[in-house]
């Protein structure tokens, strides 16, 4: 015969396996979310604590209140054995940390213990009916990551195609950390027009008499018959227990058995705002939501699921890649295309600029030389009569000077008409040279004593600079001698430059007038071995154009000027092969520098001695 015997069912609480005394002596440490800060969070949970110690003798069960990122960093720390918590964070941690869900909170209602939410809550007496009406107001949230308000919420409205931060003109966060309350508290005070609250928060504020059922309530309700609660959105699995590396198994299997054997009606049922534990209900719902809203934990940057895609679809990388290669060197190619373009037809448009100035400057000299040429004609017959006036007036004074009494009054009558014939030889000379231009005939240089035409200019520079009151100083350096030269040109060059020199000089608005310096102008005759140079300094303001403008026709700094000084004066320069240069002084001034070849040739010097101003 078999005899088999069988052990007889244990009452009361089951015993996990031995464990080390060293171990059972620690307590089991059960971190939970302090939504509403630690003194609530232990009147809610403590009472579990008593049933878990009362049915798992053998070990000592604490509890640990934290808020939402502490709790986090426990259990990265491995600080718990525990946790319970909603289950927007039971999802983040599950898929950061080897947390193994042991039981999920029964919902007092029964159905299928779904018991998180948000709920937007408004004042009584505001006029807002739907959420719609809170556009461009102010509202008030615990956390962006608080998944019982804030994150379920902001997922109703982008199903919506709504983004809150720009629907709303503000959303308060109050912090990181807890106690939710405050979020009524600031509705309460009118500080925001709507808070996002967790789903049962003002209900359970109701019952705790903290604040009154008539003076909020709750916008767009959508709550399940007879949940008991209002909820703005749908709902999701409530808070989870789950075990972490801590814990040993045999532990666990203890503490879920516990959680199982918890009575709807118990004490530490009813402070949990429940009906007890069941198995763990499925997450999927929420990781949809952090999915969406790119909170999951899983979910990596995009590069990195651009990375991953490249990888398994080279073929397709390397001809994308191709592709953005072809095009930026196409678009480099056609940029540089496009630029050099540009810059071409920047070039040619300067030089139809340029061009247009040309043909306008020559219009206006063809103009010039037309007026030149009928005035050289119609001046010289004047000219030839005033010559014969002045030669018959010095006739008739040498027949009458006899008389040294005469002679002597007569004298100064004499010289002036000495002038005038000069002057009026001058002009001829002038008007030939004119006439030999507009000609286009080669002018001849001549043997010419540089000393005798300076000092020939004396008294008609002395006539030109007094009215001004500018004071003139003429220097000489090296030894004269004959140069072949246009004297007219010269005297042109040097009447034009002194001319210019002491009216910038004269200028009232001048650094000499300022200063109350009087205008001079200074010139520096140099007899070099084969150069002349000829350098004729002022102290007035400067030069106000460019220097390549002045020295064209018709161009002029001076308001009265008609811009013809400088281009003759650069026409008898091009005829000797010389240079002109105009430079600033400084602090102020101006100095034209001339230099003409003058190459020794077999001409005989100067009868002068070498003059000094």
């Amino acid at each position: 015969m078999l005899w088999i015997w069988v052990a007889p069912a244990l009452a009361g609480p089951v015993p996990p396996p031995t464990e080390p005394e060293q171990v059972q002596s620690e307590p089991v440490r059960i971190g939970v979310l302090a939504t509403r800060g630690p003194a609530l969070a232990r009147a809610q949970w403590q009472p579990l604590m008593g049933w878990l110690n009362e049915r798992v003798p053998e070990r000592r069960f604490a509890l640990v209140p934290l808020e939402l990122d502490a709790l986090a960093e426990a259990v990265a720390q491995s600080r718990l054995d525990f946790v319970i918590t909603n289950p927007g964070q039971s999802v983040s941690l599950a898929r950061q940390y080897p947390l193994a869900w042991l039981a999920t909170l029964k919902s007092p209602a029964g159905g299928d213990n779904l018991a998180i939410g948000a709920a937007l809550v408004v004042r009584a007496h505001a006029p807002y009916l739907h959420w719609q009406d809170l556009e461009g107001r102010p509202v008030a949230a615990v956390s962006e990551n608080a998944f019982g308000g804030y994150l379920a919420y902001r997922f109703e409205a982008d199903e919506q195609g709504v983004r809150l931060e720009r629907f709303f003109s503000a959303v308060r966060f109050t912090g990181t950390g807890f106690p939710l309350d405050r979020l009524i508290e600031q509705l309460a005070a009118d500080q925001v027009a709507a808070a996002i609250v967790p789903v049962c928060q003002l209900e359970r504020m109701v019952r705790e008499g903290k604040v009154a059922d008539s003076d909020f309530r709750v916008l767009d309700n959508q709550a399940p018959a007879g949940f008991g609660c209002q909820s703005s959105t749908r709902l999701y699995p409530n808070w989870a227990f789950a075990q972490t590396e801590q814990a040993s198994p045999a532990l666990a299997l203890a503490v879920t058995r516990a959680l199982f054997d918890l009575p709807a009606d118990s004490e530490a049922a009813m402070a949990a705002d429940s009906a007890g534990w069941t198995v763990p209900t499925s997450q999927l719902g929420i990781d949809r939501l952090l999915k969406a809203l790119d909170r999951h934990p899983l979910q990596g940057p995009w590069w990195q699921s651009a990375w991953h895609w490249l990888r398994q679809h080279q073929q397709w990388g390397w001809g994308a890649l191709a592709l953005v290669l072809l095009l930026g060197g196409h678009h480099l190619l056609l940029q540089r295309l496009f630029n050099r373009s540009q810059r071409r037809l920047l070039a040619t448009r300067q030089q139809l600029e340029e061009k247009g100035r040309q043909l306008e400057q020559a219009r206006r000299l063809a103009e010039l030389g037309e007026l030149g040429a009928n005035m050289a004609h119609e001046i010289n017959q004047p000219l030839t009569a005033i010559a014969n006036y002045s030669q018959g007036a010095l006739l008739r004074l040498a027949r009458q000077g006899q008389d040294p009494v005469t002679a002597a009054s007569q004298e100064p009558l004499r010289q002036a008409l000495e002038q005038i014939g000069l002057q009026v030889q001058r002009i001829t000379q002038t008007v030939n040279r004119l006439r030999a231009r507009l000609q286009k005939r080669p002018r001849q240089a001549e043997p010419t004593d540089l000393v005798a035409l300076v000092e020939g200019l004396q008294p008609l520079l002395g006539q030109m600079l007094a009215p001004l009151g500018v004071t003139f100083t003429l220097r000489w350096q090296g030894q004269p001698r004959l140069l072949p030269l246009d004297g007219i040109g010269v005297e042109q060059l040097l009447m034009n430059l002194i001319k210019n020199g002491a009216e910038s000089a004269a200028r009232t608005d001048g650094p000499a007038a300022q200063r109350a310096e009087p205008g001079r102008v200074e010139l520096l005759v140099c007899f070099e071995a084969a150069l002349l140079i000829l350098e004729i300094r002022d102290n007035g303001p400067g030069l106000r154009m460019p220097e390549a403008w002045l020295q064209q026709a018709f161009h002029s700094d001076k308001d009265d000027g008609m811009g013809l000084g400088l281009a003759i004066c650069r026409d008898v320069i091009e005829c000797h092969r010389g240079q002109l240069a105009l430079i600033n002084l400084s602090p102020h001034g101006c100095l034209a520098r001339v230099i003409l070849p003058a190459p020794q040739q077999r001409l005989e010097a100067a009868p002068h001695p070498n003059p000094r101003s």
